[in-house]
């Protein structure tokens, strides 16, 4: 699903990601953990080319997105083919990023109505489908500001699922929530995984890590030093920064 290949970013001098190499693969479930700083949510940021690369690859179904040769160079690949790859990938943002003077059904619709991809009818049905997978029915009329967190997470995770995407990130999505309201969240993405949707989380939520995770990455200073099962990463993990890393967060 995802190719990530000898990937570097860049903000000015600071080198964010080195030499990333990571491949995701169809209905798999990838959390990414590691320290403040350490890159996570650049790297995911990255997957969709929201964040350019200076350096590398990144294929989406074997298709590169954001940069791509042309004539033995390397150029920025057109927006209209950018746009095209990235309706593939649906993004799940900390703070939500709700459209404040639309309703959640007028939030959902919006992008498959915008693109032509729907008549206003279908965009309708699937947002009512959407809602009912969210526990959020009831809500459709609303607008954002009449929403707890957790209802307004729930329905960026709708909006992002209405343009159908074949895999889905996820940056750090209870962060900005209290925490009584992380576990209605944490349920509609464990939904998500039992149904097959490929996921990359970047998430401080370790017990989500241990239950839903078929890999654990982690990051530390740009680099990703350790890849495994959760159990091996939890239990048994390989590398002294990993140890010390969780032993400040599990505890």
């Amino acid at each position: 699903m995802i190719q990530i290949t000898e990937l570097n970013k860049y903000f000015g001098a600071h080198h964010v990601l080195k030499e990333i190499n990571l491949t995701i693969d169809s209905g798999e479930v990838v959390v990414i953990i590691g320290p403040s700083g350490s890159g996570k949510s650049t790297l995911l940021r990255c997957m969709n080319y929201l964040e350019p690369i200076q350096s590398g690859q990144i294929m989406i179904e074997n298709q590169p997105i954001g940069m791509i040769e042309q004539q033995g160079k390397i150029k920025e690949m057109p927006q209209k083919q950018l746009n095209l790859i990235r309706e593939k990938v649906g993004m799940v943002f900390q703070n939500f990023n709700l459209f404040p003077h639309l309703t959640v059904e007028e939030n959902i619709t919006l992008s498959p109505l915008t693109l032509g991809k729907v008549n206003k009818q279908e965009a309708n049905k699937v947002a009512n489908e959407l809602l009912l997978k969210v526990g959020l029915t009831d809500r459709a009329k609303a607008y954002p500001e009449q929403l707890s967190g957790g209802q307004k997470q729930r329905v960026a995770i709708a909006r992002a699922l209405a343009m159908r995407p074949h895999v889905m990130l996820f940056d750090e999505p209870t962060s900005a929530l209290d925490p009584e309201l992380v576990g209605e969240v944490l349920q509609v993405m464990k939904d998500l995984a039992k149904e097959g949707m490929t996921m990359v989380v970047v998430t401080h939520e370790m017990g989500f890590a241990r239950e839903v995770a078929d890999r654990v990455v982690v990051m530390d200073q740009g680099k990703i030093i350790e890849i495994d099962s959760p159990d091996i990463i939890f239990q048994h993990p390989s590398q002294k920064r990993t140890k010390e890393f969780l032993n400040k967060v599990l505890k």
